[in-house]
């Protein structure tokens, strides 16, 4: 027939879906409302993903709630603004709510802790980095700057105790110059840190910064050596190398935060304990395979 048009189907090619979609269900578990493109989430969608759960210590599992997403995707990976929340039965719990790109947490962000700290800042590949202020649940804040996660570069950080320490960081601790304020007794601390322990510093009475009008139960005596800023300027040269950390490249960093992680569990460990009758701990020490002889 003339002008008839034949249509074939090819089973091997498969069927794209792009555009807006009703919620579709995966077969593990979860749901995905939004926009789709070539078969992958793309624009603004809702994803939630399947019920977890979570084993104690005594093997017991308890519900760990579901992840929801809400936000912009970029080829089935989360790319723009959107919020993070879990879901345990009716309650809803914000983790975080910022910026992503290629489905971590990249840019401006606020991320809440369970411990119930809260974190504002620049986040670069899932790690704090840039510049942040955190909120401790102890009532500490710190405001500055961070380096894969860890306090690293200038910063503020005010203690619950209404002390204050401006200066460096490295790595997660004070190191390097800073200035340390005790207001309760009105003394102002100059010196040179290392891992949070002053190496070498200065005091000096500061009346104006503390809280009370009582006289400073801790007053600092006369200077009485002959050349103090000779020797306070000697002290300074020799720790200032120990304060000052290079930058560690982003993937060691990484490296040492999953180290000082498993850290904890450390305690649980069965170290002095072996599979076999034999004890390798006698006296502390290790069995001796060679042939010398211990007096």
């Amino acid at each position: 027939m003339s002008g008839c048009v034949k249509r074939y189907f090819c089973p091997n090619k498969p069927i794209k879906t792009s555009g807006c979609r009703s919620t579709f269900y995966y077969p593990n578990g979860g749901s995905y409302s939004g926009y789709w493109l070539n078969n992958k989430n793309h624009g603004w969608g809702v994803k939630v993903t399947a019920e977890r759960q979570s084993s104690d210590f005594a093997g017991k599992k308890e519900p760990d709630g579901q992840l929801i997403y809400k936000g912009l995707w970029n080829h089935g990976k989360r790319d723009g603004c959107g919020s993070m929340i879990r879901k345990r039965g009716t309650d809803l719990q914000t983790i975080y709510t910022g910026k992503w790109m290629d489905d971590m947490k990249h840019g401006m962000g606020k991320h809440f802790y369970p411990d119930g700290c809260v974190y504002f800042g620049e986040w670069e590949r899932n790690r704090r980095h840039g510049l942040g202020i955190q909120w401790h649940a102890d009532g500490s804040i710190y405001l500055g700057e961070w380096e894969t996660g860890f306090k690293h570069g200038l910063g503020v950080l005010f203690y619950a105790n209404g002390y204050r320490y401006e200066g460096h960081f490295a790595r997660g601790f004070k190191n390097g110059e800073g200035v340390f304020y005790h207001m309760h007794t009105g003394q102002i601390q100059k010196g040179m840190w290392q891992n949070d322990n002053a190496r070498v510093s200065l005091m000096q009475d500061a009346p104006q910064i503390r809280r009370n009008d009582a006289v400073t139960p801790l007053p600092i005596p006369r200077n009485c050596l002959r050349y103090p800023n000779q020797i306070i300027r000697d002290l300074f040269k020799r720790f200032r190398p120990h304060g000052d950390k290079p930058h560690r490249r982003f993937n060691d960093m990484v490296s040492l935060e999953f180290i000082h992680r498993q850290r904890q569990f450390a305690s649980f460990e069965e170290r002095f304990s072996s599979p076999s009758g034999i004890d390798i701990y006698p006296n502390s020490g290790f069995v001796c395979t060679c042939d010398c002889k211990v007096y």
